[in-house]
Formats: structure tokens, C-alpha cells, sequence
């Protein structure tokens, strides 16, 4: 069904509210508060969701968008992106925590453009771009806004080459200068030895191939093509060791800006266990304020890759072991727990094991506002104080949110 309908306010997931005559709660896309919009509703799971159609009356701060499917909030300016994200938060806080706290608005990105280190575009005959959400349909773009301008130079140098057959996708990373590309394909490596070898020679420095699997990417794991295989990416006051297929924070800038923050909130103490540890950039940056530290990590590869930086780097009190967080025991002589999970936040399990752990101080650093405010809320029924709390803006132009936060025992 089609109506005409005035937009409340911004929730999650770039979701509008309005609601129709009867009161019945509708969740608009392409939206902005006060917008007098028609839109197109259909019942999904029983709430009614909708597109704008026609802005008959729009608000002040709508802008023309991006081209790139994936920028949901690229048709607002970006001052007000930031008011958004922080009624955003707000809201997410006052649903979870039954009371309104002070909500500061997110630290905005150093750069609102090309602040990318690593994007994933699709491939077919027309060149390189993305799907539209929840569709087969793709838009192919010049270039990507978002990724830096070393990504960008290459991607424009594809648009004048002969991409073989049965690449489906390409991952790039980039620190600046160094450009890595896995090629993810149907068909198997020796079919693209000749395109690597092309892809060096237009400057990208490195070359891996990956199976394509439904599933995701790197299921089946990756070999290197031509080139090198790792390349330096700088976050804070650290150097760390990245590939086409490890996992990082693609804005190294605003990560960075929120890791040197973190260590001047952190108090000084004896010993504490990362979880969800990664490659330990986290616990780098908090190796001056403890005496040992523990990273714990279930991926391998994150560890070695770890463990080889801090050895590099000269940091002497960091050690690195290969564990489920799920499981893993903890210490009672640990004085802060560090966690940053995956967007779904930490399970009822997870959150016992901190409850009934001995610790003083939890870290918790979050991509989801939801998921975050849900735990926040648990660990406060449970004996903690929510000390501090900050949003951080990793994602100009999508709803995506980063938030810091500190919790100490009652």
C-alpha cells in the first residue's frame, strides 16, 4: 500500500519512524525527521516497511546521495549525521536502560571521504561496484568514495582492463601507497596467474586468490598469486601487519584516534586479558598501563600475526594465546577485561563469565548500539557502573556507529 506520511525520528539501522493514522508504527528508508513523505508499505514479520517514494516536504538537511548502495546516510549532510547517530544512541539507550543518560554526540571521522583501507567489491562485465541491499542488482560505480585514493587508482586502472572470467569479487587493502588485491573466483588460481602478473605491472604490490564460497569470504582459505603477501597499517602509535584477508578496522584513522582516547581512560593496573583480541591492537595500545597482559584469540593466523608485530615492535608484556572467549577461563588476579566482539554483542553466557569474574574494570568496545546497550544494561543490573562512554564515527555516510565505553564494580 502507498500513504502519505510525516516522519518522527531516526532509529537504528537507518530505519525512520512514522506511523499511520492509527498509530500503527511504520519503519521508513531514505527517510529524515519531520519529512513529509509517500511512501510504498509492506508487512515484514509483521511491522510495516516502507522506501520514500516522493519527499513532498523535505528536511533542511537532505543532500543529493551517493551513487554507492551501501552509504545509507550519504543523502544527509554530515554535521547531521552526527546529531542523528546521537538521538540514535539515545534512543537505543533509553529502550535498554529504561532511563535517559547523557549521550555526547560521536567524534567525527578525520576524513568523511575516502577513509576506507579495505573494500570488497563485486565484479562482473561492466566493472566494479556493489548490490543494492537485499538485491542481485548491481551498481557499478567509477570509483568508490568511500576507499582511499590508492584503492581508487587501481580501481579506475581495472575499468581499462580485461578482467578474466570467473572472478566474482575483488578484495583491496591499502595503507596509502601499498596496494593488495585478492581475487575471489570461481575458477581455480592457475587460470589467473597471467592477470596477476598485469595487476603488478598497473602498481598494486601484491596478489592473493581465494575459492568463492556462498558463504563468505576466505571459507577455504587463501594463496598468494604474485607479489607480496602482508603490508604495514598504521593505527595510533602502531604499525600492524595486514592482509587482503585479515581483520582490521577499514578506517585506520578514526580507529587509531579512538585507541589513543582509550589509553588515557584506562587506569593503571597489574594485569589484563583481552578477549576477541585479534592481532592485539588493543592491547598494544594499553601496554604501558598494565604489567601483563593476555590476548586471546580463536584465529590462528591473528595470533602468529600477533605475536610477530609485538616481538617487532619491542613490547615485552603482551603474550598471545589461541582461545574460544566463550570458554575461556578467567584468572581471578585480572584487574581489567578488554572485549570487542562481533556486531552481535555477547551472549548470556558470555556476560555471566564477566559478571562472576574477579575483575575491576571492563573495557567494552562495540559496532552495534543495539547489541551494546542490551549488555550495558545487563552488566549494570549486575553490579557495574557504566564510568564512560563515547561514540565515534568510523563510518561517515551509513548509520554505523563505534562506541567506547569503561565499567568499574560498584
Amino acid at each position: 500500500m502507498i500513504e502519505e506520511l510525516r516522519i518522527e525520528r531516526m532509529l537504528h539501522n537507518a530505519f525512520a519512524l512514522a506511523r499511520l493514522p492509527d498509530g500503527q508504527v511504520c519503519l521508513i528508508k531514505n527517510a529524515l525527521p519531520n519529512e513529509l513523505l509517500k511512501v510504498r508499505l509492506e508487512d515484514k514479520r509483521g511491522v510495516l516497511q516502507g522506501y520514500a517514494l516522493e519527499i513532498i516536504e523535505a528536511n533542511e538537511h537532505r543532500m543529493k546521495p551517493s551513487l554507492h548502495p551501501g552509504l545509507d546516510y550519504s543523502h544527509i549532510d554530515y554535521d547531521y549525521q552526527l546529531v542523528l547517530k546521537q538521538e540514535v544512541i539515545k534512543d537505543a539507550m533509553h529502550r535498554a536502560l529504561k532511563e535517559d543518560l547523557v549521550v555526547k554526540k560521536p567524534i567525527a571521522a578525520p576524513k568523511i571521504w575516502n577513509y576506507r583501507s579495505t573494500v570488497q567489491p563485486l565484479v562482473n562485465k561492466q566493472g566494479l561496484g556493489y548490490r543494492q541491499p537485499n538485491t542481485n542488482e548491481a551498481v557499478i560505480l567509477k570509483n568508490d568514495p568511500v576507499a582511499n585514493l590508492a584503492i581508487n587508482e587501481i580501481w579506475q586502472k581495472l575499468a581499462k582492463t580485461n578482467i578474466p572470467k570467473g572472478i566474482r569479487e575483488m578484495v583491496f587493502r591499502a595503507n596509502g601507497s601499498e596496494v593488495l588485491v585478492s581475487l575471489i573466483a570461481t575458477a581455480s588460481a592457475r587460470n589467473y596467474m597471467n592477470f596477476a602478473h598485469k595487476l603488478l605491472d598497473i602498481g598494486v604490490s601484491g596478489i592473493s586468490y581465494a575459492p568463492y564460497d556462498s558463504r563468505g569470504r576466505f571459507r577455504k582459505g587463501s594463496e598468494r598469486l604474485a607479489g607480496i603477501r602482508k603490508i604495514l597499517q598504521k593505527y595510533g602509535n602502531y604499525e600492524i601487519t595486514v592482509s587482503s584477508n585479515s581483520f582490521a578496522q577499514p578506517n585506520p584513522n578514526a580507529a587509531g584516534q579512538m585507541f589513543l582516547d582509550m589509553a588515557k581512560v584506562v587506569p593503571n593496573a597489574k594485569n589484563m586479558l583481552e578477549l576477541y583480541a585479534g592481532s592485539g591492537i588493543i592491547s598494544m595500545h594499553l601496554s604501558d598501563k598494565f604489567e601483563n597482559i593476555l590476548a586471546t584469540e580463536i584465529n590462528k593466523s591473528s595470533i602468529v600475526s600477533g605475536q610477530r608485530d609485538v616481538e617487532r615492535l619491542g613490547i615485552k608484556n603482551i603474550e598471545f594465546r589461541q582461545a574460544n572467549a566463550k570458554t575461556f577461563e578467567i584468572a581471578s588476579n585480572i584487574d581489567l577485561i578488554a572485549i570487542d566482539p562481533p556486531r552481535a554483542g555477547l551472549n548470556a553466557q558470555a556476560r555471566a563469565k564477566l559478571n562472576n569474574s574477579k575483575a575491576k574494570h571492563i573495557l567494552y568496545i562495540s559496532c552495534d548500539v543495539v547489541t551494546w546497550a542490551r549488555d550495558i544494561a545487563d552488566f549494570r543490573k549486575n553490579g557495574w557502573n557504566l564510568d564512560y562512554f563515547q561514540a565515534y564515527d568510523f563510518y561517515p555516510h551509513t548509520h554505523h556507529i563505534e562506541l567506547l565505553s569503561l565499567l568499574s564494580r560498584k
